[in-house]
């Protein structure tokens, strides 16, 4: 190659990361995921099936395009429920959004699980955790969303 196109190349390239270095990256605050509803929907096979309700709150100024989720329940350590999901809807910039999601139980979690219920007839109340995976794209990177906290079998008591 030429000296002087060598040097116009990098004269180009200079110019090139002078200018990309100038430009910030948006900042982007990871979105926050609600359990909205769980409920019990009918079930062509076997096992149930159940349609959870997602709330995704976008604190972003751009919208979130999700291209796909994926998706585990766990009660008491147990995995419980799992699926995917895609051709979501987009959650608009400073907005949520309601997803529902279907899932499919594990077998051999909910044996377990309704094992620990039979030793522990005195239970009121379940730990659970909801883990999702969101796909924004290529640009993005995948985002990892978790919720947790403590399902009440039984009202409380009033006194």
């Amino acid at each position: 190659m030429n000296p002087m196109r060598r040097r116009s190349l990098l004269a180009l390239a200079a110019i090139v990361a002078a200018g990309c270095a100038g430009i910030r990256p948006e900042e982007f605050e990871p979105p926050r995921m609600m359990l909205s509803s769980f409920r019990m929907v009918p079930s062509d096979g076997v096992t149930p099936r159940f349609l959870i309700g997602l709330r995704i709150v976008n604190p972003n100024r751009t919208a979130l395009n999700l291209r796909g989720l994926s998706y585990d329940v766990e009660l008491e350590g147990h995995r419980f429920l799992s699926g995917v999901a895609g051709n979501l809807a987009s959650v608009p910039a400073y907005g949520e959004s309601e997803i529902e999601v279907q899932a499919g139980l594990d077998l051999f979690s909910g044996l377990r699980l309704f094992n620990d219920l039979i030793n522990d007839p005195q239970r009121d109340h379940f730990k659970f955790v909801l883990r999702a995976r969101l796909d924004l794209g290529a640009l993005h990177p995948i985002l990892s969303l978790e919720e947790s906290g403590d399902l009440r079998l039984w009202p409380v008591a009033r006194q």
